[in-house]
């Protein structure tokens, strides 16, 4: 029964756009969703908490993913199997736990965290471990061009986790107890739902998929601790009810991002195939389609979020935002930015041109290191707001040269793209 719901679409293309839709805004609402409750129990403590739970979450679920996915779906020669891709990713995992405690470990060692907190922030980081293993079955999938069958499972998991999280929360108004009991019901629903997924293939090269894809580790690492700097950098100096403030207008930023991630994702593996064949003119035309698709989404968030964006978040969360408008507009620029800055990524990682992408994070990554606390203390909620607008942007800048030059360089590798030989 359910594999004949999982595989039974009669257009495949269409649902994988569809369940590929419906999985990514899942996903990007799941944390609005779950605070429009806790803010209404507990907006100040647990909303803080479980705010910062899910920025160290999405941190650590990059060690476990490591950048493999788009190198994975984008494997047109099948240079490694998916035997060898899941092994790793297992490996990967399993450092991702380790560094989960030893992070919470040393915050709760030097008092920023109690145990309540580092207990609630482990079993979120776990909830995130299942997302990292289950991420490389649905790299096959999508692979094979399924990625209606990933969009399926993804959905049904999250919806499931969302309405846990929620009941659960709402009567226990406990984040340990609910946390657990939603980790365990997803951890159920991912073993049943993918089971089929990992079978009979061969294990060679394991070894050489960590040393392709560490560029793309790196990358995905950064870009992740630039997404949520500034909440990292807020957890450092200001209260959990300015954490959980922030979180309130950064919401829609970060579902610019996963948002625009189904605009792109479906066309991968075809970017893929045209730049393994070298149609450049047809890769850049994909390239522009979707880049404008991306910015006019980003456009409709700000535009939106200028005349509507406090009122509804403050009517969602239970709280007075008024005070934040002009943070928020900022912070959604930024988020097209950042949209952008991903989907450029991709493009790279399928030119195989992934070590160039530590250019730009590292680059950012150190202005944040060394400027995101100090603006954060001297300029507040604005500051930390601009501050990350500009640097996603200069980022985004980067990239684009990188891509510029990329393409270029390989349409005149051989003083010809495959079309104009053919003419």
């Amino acid at each position: 029964m359910i594999k004949k719901i999982l595989f039974g679409s009669k257009d495949k293309m269409k649902s994988a756009y569809l369940w590929n839709t419906c999985a990514a805004m899942l996903n990007a609402f799941q944390t609005v969703f779950i605070l429009m409750l806790i803010s209404r129990i507990d907006p100040v403590i647990d909303a803080g908490v479980f705010t910062i739970a899910f920025a160290i979450g999405n941190l650590m679920m990059a060690i476990g993913k490591y950048g493999i996915r788009q190198f994975q779906v984008s494997d047109v020669e099948e240079k490694y199997s998916f035997k060898e891709y899941t092994v790793a990713r297992i490996i990967t995992s399993i450092i991702m736990i380790a560094a989960s405690f030893v992070y919470v470990g040393v915050n709760l060692a030097s008092g920023l965290y109690d145990s309540s907190k580092s207990i609630v922030i482990i079993l979120i980081c776990l909830a995130k471990v299942i997302d990292a293993v289950e991420d490389v079955i649905h790299g096959m999938f999508q692979q094979y061009l399924r990625l209606d069958v990933a969009g399926k499972i993804l959905s049904i998991r999250m919806c499931t986790y969302i309405f846990v999280y929620l009941v659960c929360y709402y009567f226990s108004k406990n984040l340990i107890l609910t946390s657990a009991v939603a980790l365990l019901v997803s951890f159920i629903q991912f073993v049943i739902l993918n089971y089929t997924a990992i079978r009979g293939f061969e294990i060679k090269n394991v070894k050489n998929i960590f040393v392709e894809c560490f560029p793309l580790f790196i990358a995905s690492y950064l870009v992740i601790y630039i997404g949520n700097a500034p909440k990292y950098a807020i957890d450092k100096v200001m209260s959990s009810e300015a954490q959980a403030c922030f979180t309130y207008i950064f919401m829609p930023v970060f579902v610019i991002s996963l948002l625009s991630q189904f605009v792109y994702q479906p066309v991968i593996s075809k970017m893929a195939l045209l730049w393994h064949e070298k149609k450049i003119s047809q890769f850049n035309k994909l390239i522009l389609r979707q880049i404008a698709l991306i910015l006019l989404l980003s456009v409709a968030a700000i535009i939106g979020g200028y005349l509507l964006g406090i009122p509804v978040l403050s009517l969602i969360y239970g709280v007075d935002l008024t005070d934040y408008k002009k943070s928020l507009v900022i912070l959604l620029i930024g988020g097209g930015a950042l949209a952008i800055v991903n989907f450029l990524q991709m493009i790279i990682t399928v030119a195989r041109k992934q070590k160039l992408l530590n250019i730009g994070y590292l680059l950012a990554f150190l202005l944040f290191v060394f400027g995101g606390k100090t603006i954060t203390e001297k300029h507040g909620m604005i500051g930390i707001s601009v501050f990350y607008t500009a640097v996603v942007m200069i980022l985004g800048a980067v990239f684009i040269v990188l891509t510029i030059g990329i393409i270029k360089g390989y349409a005149n590798s051989d003083g010809k793209t495959v079309a104009e030989k053919k003419q």
